[in-house]
């Protein structure tokens, strides 16, 4: 038995020998398979210039620059935007491509049968640049945004351009004398015409005061909204030669918020060859009453006299003073009018939201029966956001318009939204 040992040893030994070979066979076979993934090889180079690092001598190396160069920033930069694509059926041929308002409503003899209209475009899509830095004099925040829903050829808009340093905000943005953490979400671009929402050229002054109350201040761009028949001596040249003044308190509570906000105006304007003036004022009350964390309502209630720019439905319509000719001199328009919204989340994904407002505006004796006097609003909407950076939204909405002599016109609305962000 003993003789045969070294033969039994000799096989065994073989045989394991085999085995090994075939498992390193097996093992060598992995790693000569070429990865699908290049990312890989990129990622071990890195890995492997880690692993044995160059030193360089700075000192040594050369700097090509001119003197008109910019100069090294310690600023951080975020580029952002979105594209909006937004389209809607008209059953009253309204024309307005951004927003239904009830002010362009036609009534009467304007009126056309089976008259419809359709839209879709991107006009709405934004592009916006953030710059930031903290500095030895505080902190500084500077952003541009811009969108192409312009009413010029030029297609680009502004919508905000301003710089953030400390408690100061200057530069062209929204306006002290409205609320924006108030108005609703709604498919359709404006939203109740009778919210207060309007861009231009400001400084202000806000802080926060302890944990509950935020307090602003500010002067702002003013704005010749009104027609004159003697502006046509005037033509080409600013009118305004005063500021609006405008201020805001904010009280905070788990809940929500409330929000008092003013405005001082003074509007001038040519009279008999010379500059006379008319006083404006404001007055915005506006809340944010959260019951829990799936129902929400928001609301505003403003009113005035000469502030009908700052309206959503009724800027640029030139309704802020009307010429009188009886007395051969501007007069004021008093407006008012509010909005209440309300918010269901149905899940982190689907939201509801029903939006109802109304607005009045004084209708003098000498104007004519055309002239436009008060309008409803109603939205119903539902928005679906599948990720943070996409939102899809349908919206069914319908309004009126009442003139002096009590025609009415009525339209109807059906939106649709799709917003895309980076």
């Amino acid at each position: 038995m003993k003789k045969y040992l070294p033969f039994v040893f000799l096989f065994v030994s073989s045989g394991l020998h085999a085995q090994v070979r075939d498992t390193l066979r097996v093992i060598m076979t992995k790693v000569e398979r070429p990865p699908a993934d290049t990312v890989f090889y990129f990622s071990s180079r890195v890995d492997t210039l880690a692993i044995f690092p160059t030193k360089t001598d700075t000192a040594k190396m050369v700097e090509d620059k001119n003197a008109q160069d910019l100069k090294d920033s310690k600023y951080k930069i975020k580029v952002m935007g979105g594209v909006r694509v937004n389209g809607y059926y008209d059953f009253s041929g309204m024309t307005s491509t951004e927003g239904f308002l009830p002010y362009d409503i036609p009534v009467g003899e304007q009126q056309i049968d089976d008259l419809s209209s359709v839209y879709i475009g991107a006009r709405q899509s934004r592009f916006g640049i953030e710059g930031e830095a903290n500095t030895k004099v505080g902190h500084i925040r500077t952003y541009m945004e811009v969108d192409f829903a312009s009413t010029t050829s030029s297609f680009w808009r502004l919508r905000h351009a301003y710089a953030e340093w400390n408690y100061f905000k200057i530069g062209h943005t929204w306006s002290t004398f409205m609320d924006n953490a108030s108005l609703p979400t709604t498919v359709e671009f404006e939203g109740p015409n009778s919210s207060l929402s309007k861009r231009h050229g400001l400084i202000r002054y806000e802080r926060k005061y302890g944990e509950q109350s935020i307090v602003g201040v500010s002067i702002e761009a003013p704005v010749s909204d009104y027609f004159n028949p003697a502006d046509s001596l005037l033509e080409g040249k600013n009118k305004q030669g005063n500021f609006d003044i405008a201020g805001r308190y904010k009280h905070l509570q788990k809940w929500g918020h409330i929000q008092l906000a003013g405005i001082f105006r003074r509007i001038d304007y040519l009279n008999d060859d010379q500059i006379d003036v008319l006083y404006g004022w404001g007055i915005l009350l506006s809340s944010v009453y959260k019951l829990n964390e799936k129902n929400t309502f928001y609301t505003q209630y403003s009113l005035g006299e000469s502030i009908a720019n700052y309206y959503v439905g009724f800027s640029n319509r030139q309704l802020d003073a009307v010429y009188d000719p009886e007395a051969d001199n501007m007069t004021r328009k008093f407006i008012q009018g509010g909005f209440l919204t309300y918010t269901h989340i149905f899940s982190p994904v689907w939201r509801f939201s029903a939006t109802f407002g109304v607005s009045y505006l004084e209708v003098k004796e000498f104007e004519p029966a055309e002239t436009f006097k008060s309008s409803r609003y109603l939205a119903a909407n539902i928005f679906y956001y599948p990720i943070e950076t996409i939102n899809i939204g349908l919206e069914y909405t319908a309004g009126s318009r009442t003139n002096k002599d009590d025609q009415t016109g009525q339209a109807t609305r059906i939106s649709m939204i799709a917003g895309f962000s980076f």
